[in-house]
């Protein structure tokens, strides 16, 4: 699954677009490469695409590899060294101070609600691979205190 998301100059995430799926090493090379290509050459207004970051494991390691050699876009490896419970405690604050906004309409946008919606602490819920790009993309753009000016 794909996320794209950008903090805007009023330092609020925005999450501007979402693919979900689930692909083999051949398919994912070439879903990844679409979705690069698609947010690299998209509207100027929104900014430029500074990075892909990639959880390094299973499929995400080859993924990594083979993308490094095809892109010029930088590739930063997502190492998880904690619980999703804990990374979404950690960042929760973010998202109920209003500092995480969607857009009004997207294709993707009811599916991942009710994802997001149906997350539960025992992590008994069906799906959840929405969350950790979001959890990631929070991390990188409100918790870690960057500002607009960050390359």
């Amino acid at each position: 699954m794909f996320l794209c998301a950008g903090l805007g100059y009023d330092n609020n995430l925005y999450i501007i677009d979402v693919k979900r799926g689930k692909w083999e090493a051949p398919e994912l090379l070439k879903e990844a490469k679409a979705f690069i290509n698609k947010h690299k050459d998209s509207n100027t207004k929104i900014g430029k695409l500074r990075y892909m970051a990639v959880e390094d494991k299973a499929s995400g390691t080859g993924l990594i590899q083979s993308i490094s050699r095809q892109t010029t876009l930088p590739i930063r490896a997502i190492q998880r060294d904690t619980d999703k419970l804990t990374r979404t405690m950690d960042i929760v604050f973010y998202v109920e101070e209003r500092r995480v906004w969607l857009p009004a309409e997207a294709p993707w946008l009811l599916n991942y609600i009710e994802e997001i919606e149906g997350l539960t602490a025992d992590m008994s819920h069906d799906h959840d691979d929405q969350w950790d790009p979001t959890i990631d993309a929070i991390n990188d753009s409100l918790a870690k205190k960057p500002t607009v000016f960050d390359d």
